[in-house]
C-alpha cells in the first residue's frame, strides 16, 4: 500500500520532521513494503477552510485519563488538536471513497529499522483487515473503504462525539463498528477472520485477532510475538508543533516524557 503523510507545509518543525520520519522509511520503500509516501496538505487552525472541517464534528470535553487528571484541564479542546484531528478524518474521507486502502503517517512517525521483519508481517496482515494500526497512537494505520465510510457518515451526522483524541476516537469506532458481530464468534466478519490489527496498551506489541478492546486496555503483550514496527519521534530540540492545552505542565514541558515507547533524539 501506499503511504499518505500529514504535513504542515510551511511550518518549519513539521516538515523537519517529515524530511526525518521519510528517512527511516527509506529501507521498508527500497525492499518494496510500502509503496513510496505522499505528503498530505495538514489542515492548520491558519487554514481557510478549518471552521468547515471543524463544524462538521460534534466535539465534546476530553474523557482522557491524561486531560482528566490533568490541573490544566480544559472543557475544549485546542484549536490544533482540533486541526490535527480534522486532519485524520478527512484522510478518512479520502479512503472512504477509495477502493485502493492506503496507510496514513504523521510528520514525526518513525520507522524501527531493527524491526523490519516485524513490518513485513504487519503490513501483510493489514492487506485483508479492516483496521489495522501498527504504530504509536496514530502514527500509522489503515482502514477499509467499509469502516470508512460508515465511520466518516457517523462523524458527519454528529452521531459520535469526540471525547478523546484521535487514538482512542478511532479504536471506540471500530469497536462500535464491529460490535455485533462480535457477538456471534462463528461467524466471520464479511468472511475476514482477523478484524484488525492494534497495539496492546503499552504500545509496543501488536494484537491480531477481532476485538480491539482487550489490547487496548490490557497490558498483557504475551498472546502474540509481533513487535510494533513503528514509533514517534521526538526532538528534545523541536518538542511538538501541538498544543496540548489539557495536559499537565511536565508533558508539554517535557514531551518525550508522556510515553516510553517515543524515539528521543536531541
Amino acid at each position: 500500500m501506499k503511504v499518505k503523510q500529514i504535513v504542515m507545509k510551511g511550518n518549519e518543525k513539521s516538515e523537519e520532521y517529515a524530511e526525518m520520519s521519510r528517512r527511516s522509511f527509506r529501507r521498508a520503500i527500497d525492499e518494496g513494503y510500502i509503496d513510496g509516501i505522499e505528503v498530505f496538505d495538514a489542515i492548520t487552525p491558519e487554514s481557510d477552510t478549518f471552521q468547515e472541517h471543524v463544524d462538521r464534528y460534534n466535539w465534546e470535553t476530553s474523557l482522557m485519563s491524561i486531560d482528566i487528571s490533568s490541573e490544566n484541564r480544559k472543557d475544549d479542546h485546542s484549536p490544533t488538536e482540533k486541526a490535527g484531528m480534522c486532519s485524520h478524518w478527512e484522510l478518512m474521507r479520502q479512503q472512504s471513497e477509495s477502493y485502493e486502502k492506503f496507510w496514513i503517517i504523521e510528520h514525526d512517525t518513525w520507522f524501527l529499522e531493527e524491526r523490519l521483519d516485524a513490518f513485513k508481517m504487519a503490513t501483510k496482515f493489514a492487506e485483508d483487515t479492516m483496521y489495522a494500526n501498527i504504530g504509536l497512537f496514530m502514527g500509522m494505520y489503515s482502514m477499509d473503504r467499509g469502516f470508512a465510510h460508515w465511520a466518516y457518515h457517523m462523524f458527519t451526522q454528529k452521531e459520535f462525539p469526540i471525547n478523546c483524541g484521535p487514538y482512542c476516537t478511532l479504536q471506540r469506532l471500530f469497536r462500535t463498528y464491529t460490535t455485533h458481530h462480535l457477538q456471534k464468534p462463528d461467524i466471520n466478519y464479511y468472511g475476514v477472520r482477523d478484524t484488525a490489527i492494534h497495539p496492546w496498551h503499552h504500545c509496543d506489541t501488536l494484537y491480531v485477532g477481532r476485538d480491539i478492546g482487550i489490547p487496548f486496555n490490557n497490558y498483557d503483550t504475551l498472546r502474540t510475538g509481533i513487535p510494533t514496527p513503528t514509533t514517534q519521534v521526538i526532538s528534545k530540540r523541536l518538542c511538538v508543533t501541538q498544543d496540548h492545552h489539557g495536559y499537565q505542565d511536565e508533558y508539554i514541558e517535557k514531551p518525550w516524557t508522556r510515553h516510553k515507547f517515543f524515539k528521543v533524539i536531541d
